[in-house]
């Protein structure tokens, strides 16, 4: 998550005369990363990443809360001021009457706490010179007071707010419940949604559905130049159906990513308290109505208990009581030595979690961190580790061969490519809930589709297209996660058969693995198998392609560095070229088979020329004990063209 923060607003929340250069470096060395500090004018722009966990830094208050408790690590003076969460405001809302109006919360567990007022007379019109500045300078466009009171209020506490056309809410209902699936709703971007159903929805008195709860509010309710009373809604969601909806509607909207982290529901009334004054302020707004909050399920603070020693032993350092107890109380922390033990090195701290760590604090390593990260990684001593080295894991071994098989393909002069793993259509392939766009709505169970489309964008600029990779197909498996299998795919372009089938065989043996080559379906097409079943397949695709689909994690089981020995022969060989005429029905595999079978003097038979349906194929005749005489081979060579021309080849020329 990223946020644009002023230096100016920043000051706001916070008491020091460090730079904005100062509070950058701290910030980046014991918290968030400021990933860049930009000058505008005389103000300074902070960016900051934050890690997801730290939804409470998502605003110009809790920066600085974050910022007070760092900057004291470094002996800067620094105070967290105007905090929201401070019981002693000023400002106070009218009591005023209850609401006649009705409020129904289908399922709490939805709406943790849901909080409203209802402000009349509201004059719309421009904000404050200085809100649109400082909203602008968050990434925030300006509209009106009203509206951008709401974001003001999002940017300054990490808190979104809500504002409806309080006229516009028919029959003075709200009904909170899970959305229909089917059911359709026109949010403020004039976008309409058909909602897959278990939405968190907001419907009035007439059934209409007048709020997407925390991704968008409806455009039936929406503010305009003529409202004159509006009610402001602050509350909290149930994260995981806002992810789930944001997702699925495609729908990233800043509340939607602040309420899926969990916001604090303790920072709804401050919120709405500071927006009910700056709505007087702003726009003249009159309270007429006691405030609006439900809250079913109140905070109840949680207490962690830590000992020193715990502490100090996996910081790898000696720290005070007094250091670890400031640091936590900067941080919000309420630190009680535990009454049991008042002296000695068992002491024991009782630590209560403020409300907003509540979601990322629950166990003493989490008290551990926060001390050590405050404290400053690069204080902690450097040592290297000591004791017997950890043994290897077992992927190493994968990226090992992987590593091995590329430099192969590299060799052979393929490039390799990275593809996506979605694709646009195939059969009986797992299809993705909320695909982001109409050409990745399936996951691959094969490469080829992937790279028949490399190859049709490159076709035309490249005309040797020669290309490989090693990915993840998914293959459906019942009411499970789909099987994710590394796949080794080589394409290339045009007559290659030959050229991916010694490609095949070269990287077989260089991965020492024992293999055969059985006839596929289709022409030029074989099957690849190893002692442990079935490899994968090669073959032609259409006139101009040729793919192999391996199985990688096949090849990783199998391979091997050892090598297999055998002395060279002390008698020569005898080599003699034979050409057949050879049916389509043929494979080369399916005559080589036959030919080494009539004698274990045939060592070695190579294909080396072909013209239409004629094969050329070279043997080598050798006996390691003596030299081969002609009559000896003779007699072998009449066995090969009797055996061959029996299965309907026919030997070109005579013997």
């Amino acid at each position: 998550m990223n946020i644009i923060i002023p230096h100016s607003w920043l000051r706001e929340f916070l008491d020091t005369k460090a730079s904005p250069q100062k509070i950058a470096e701290c910030l980046s060395l014991c918290s968030c990363s400021v990933e860049k500090l930009e000058k505008i004018g005389i103000d300074f722009l902070y960016h900051i990443e934050i890690t997801t966990n730290r939804v409470d830094m998502m605003s110009v208050s809790g920066m600085a809360r974050e910022a007070a408790a760092v900057l004291a690590q470094f002996g800067i003076k620094a105070k967290f001021k105007n905090d929201p969460y401070d019981k002693n405001q000023k400002f106070r809302p009218e009591a005023g009457q209850s609401w006649a109006g009705k409020i129904i919360i289908k399922d709490p567990s939805l709406c943790p706490r849901f909080a409203a007022a209802i402000l009349k007379n509201v004059t719309i019109k421009p904000s404050p010179k200085i809100v649109q500045e400082r909203l602008e300078k968050t990434g925030i466009r300006p509209l009106n007071n009203i509206i951008d009171l709401s974001n003001w209020l999002m940017r300054a506490y990490g808190q979104p707010v809500h504002v409806f056309d309080y006229d516009k809410i028919l029959g003075k209902t709200m009904i909170l419940r899970e959305s229909k699936k089917g059911e359709k709703i026109t949010t403020l971007d004039e976008k309409t949604f058909t909602l897959p159903g278990n939405d968190i929805v907001i419907e009035d008195g007439q059934g209409r559905l007048i709020d997407l709860c925390g991704i968008m509010g409806g455009l039936n309710s929406a503010v305009g130049d003529k409202t004159k009373n509006i009610l402001l809604f602050v509350q909290t969601y149930d994260p995981t159906h806002i992810r789930q909806t944001s997702m699925k509607l495609a729908q990233r909207t800043e509340a939607a990513q602040l309420f899926e982290k969990g916001i604090d529901p303790q920072l709804v009334m401050p919120t709405l308290l500071e927006g009910i004054k700056l709505a007087k302020n702003w726009a003249g707004a009159k309270q007429e109505y006691k405030i609006i909050d439900i809250y079913k399920n109140p905070y109840k603070p949680k207490t962690i208990r830590v000992s020193l020693d715990f502490i100090n032993q996996r910081l790898g350092i000696e720290l005070k009581t007094e250091r670890i107890t400031k640091i936590l109380k900067n941080l919000g922390f309420n630190t009680k030595l535990d009454p049991d033990v008042t002296s000695g090195r068992n002491l024991k701290f009782k630590i209560t979690v403020p409300s907003w760590r509540a979601n990322d604090i629950n166990i003493p390593e989490d008290i551990v961190e926060e001390v050590a990260r405050v404290y400053g990684y690069h204080n902690l001593p450097s040592n290297l580790p000591c004791g017997q080295l950890p043994q290897s894991s077992p992927f190493a071994k994968t990226f090992y061969w992987e590593k091995k098989v590329k430099n192969l393909l590299a060799g052979f002069g393929l490039t390799e490519v990275y593809t996506y793993s979605m694709v646009s259509r195939g059969e009986n392939l797992l299809k993705i809930k909320n695909p982001l766009s109409s050409d990745w709505i399936y996951m691959r169970d094969s490469l080829l589709a992937s790279h028949l489309a490399v190859i049709a964008k490159n076709k035309s600029l490249i005309q040797d297209i020669k290309i490989f990779e090693i990915a993840n197909v998914y293959l459906p498996r019942k009411n499970n996660l789909p099987l994710e299998i590394p796949h080794l795919a080589i394409t290339l372009v045009g007559k290659k058969f030959f050229q991916l089938k010694g490609i095949i065989e070269t990287i077989l043996a260089e991965l020492s693995i024992e293999f055969s080559l059985k006839p596929s379906s289709g022409e030029e097409s074989l099957e690849i198998f190893s002692g442990s079943g079935f490899l994968g397949k090669f073959g032609q695709v259409n006139r101009e392609i040729y793919f192999a689909d391996i199985d990688f994690d096949q090849l990783v089981k199998l391979a091997s560095n050892i090598k297999i020995y055998r002395a060279l022969a002390k008698y020569p060989p005898i080599i003699e070229d034979l050409t057949f005429v050879v049916p389509l029905r043929f494979f080369y595999s399916d005559i080589t088979a036959l030919v080494k079978k009539i004698s274990k003097l045939i060592v070695k038979i190579d294909l080396v020329g072909r013209y239409e349906d004629k094969l050329t194929f070279r043997i080598h005749y050798q006996n390691p004990e003596k030299s081969l005489t002609d009559l000896e081979v003779g007699n072998i060579r009449k066995l090969i063209v009797q055996n061959l021309e029996s299965k309907g080849l026919r030997l070109v020329g005579k013997i």
